[in-house]
C-alpha cells in the first residue's frame, strides 16, 4: 500500500514539475478535520474549461464502549483516493463557475473490534468506483478557491473480508459511491 502513495505521490510531483507555468489549486477538506479526518488536493488547470484533480485522505479513529460489563475497543482507519476530471461551462478566470465532472475512486477501509472478553472482529474492505458529479468553484481575487461539488457513482470492483475467531469469509457489497467535496485552498500560477 506504501508504494502506492509513492507512486501517487511521484506523479503529481511530475505533472506539475512539467506544468511548472500553470495554474493549480491546492486544496483541504475542512469539514473532515472536524470529525478526525484529512483530505487533501491538487486541481491542475488544464485550459481555461478543463481541469484535473487529485486527492487523497486518511480517517482514523479508536473507540472504547462497554455493553453489559463487557469492553469493546473499535478501531477505524479509512484511506479514499480520488481522481476528477471537471469541464467548466463559461469560466471568468480559468476553470472557475459551474462544472460537470467525471471521478475514479479507490477507498481502502479496515474497521477492527476487540472484544477482551469474547475474541475479536475484523472487517476489511477495498473498492473502486466510478461516476458523475456536479459542482461550482470559485476563486478570489487574492486566490483563495472555495469548491462545491456532489458526487456518485456505482462500485465496479469490490474487496470485503470478514474475520473472527472462527474463521474468514469473503463477501461482495455492490452499491453506490456518494461523494460530497466541499474544499476550501489556494490557487497557485498564472
Amino acid at each position: 500500500m506504501k508504494s502506492r502513495f509513492l507512486i501517487l505521490a511521484l506523479a503529481i510531483l511530475t505533472l506539475s514539475a512539467f506544468r511548472a507555468q500553470a495554474q493549480v489549486d491546492v486544496t483541504i477538506n475542512p469539514v473532515g478535520l472536524l470529525f478526525g479526518g484529512i483530505n487533501v488536493g491538487a486541481d491542475f488547470v488544464l485550459s481555461d474549461e478543463f481541469s484535473v484533480e487529485a486527492n487523497i485522505g486518511y480517517n482514523s479513529r479508536t473507540d472504547d464502549l462497554s455493553f453489559d460489563g463487557e469492553s469493546n475497543e473499535f478501531k477505524y482507519t479509512g484511506i479514499p483516493i480520488q481522481a476528477v476530471g471537471k469541464y467548466y461551462f463559461n469560466p471568468d478566470d480559468g476553470a472557475d463557475k459551474f462544472y460537470a465532472s467525471a471521478f475514479l475512486r479507490y477507498v481502502n477501509r479496515s474497521y477492527k473490534e476487540e472484544n477482551t472478553d469474547n475474541g475479536f472482529n475484523d472487517f476489511t474492505q477495498s473498492r473502486i468506483g466510478a461516476g458523475i458529479g456536479v459542482g461550482t468553484k470559485s476563486v478570489s481575487r487574492s486566490g483563495v478557491v472555495f469548491d462545491f461539488g456532489v458526487n456518485i457513482g456505482r462500485v465496479i470492483a469490490d474487496n470485503t473480508k470478514f474475520e473472527n475467531e472462527n474463521g474468514q469469509e469473503e463477501a461482495s457489497i455492490g452499491g453506490l459511491i456518494f461523494t460530497l467535496n466541499v474544499v476550501v485552498g489556494y490557487r497557485f500560477g498564472a
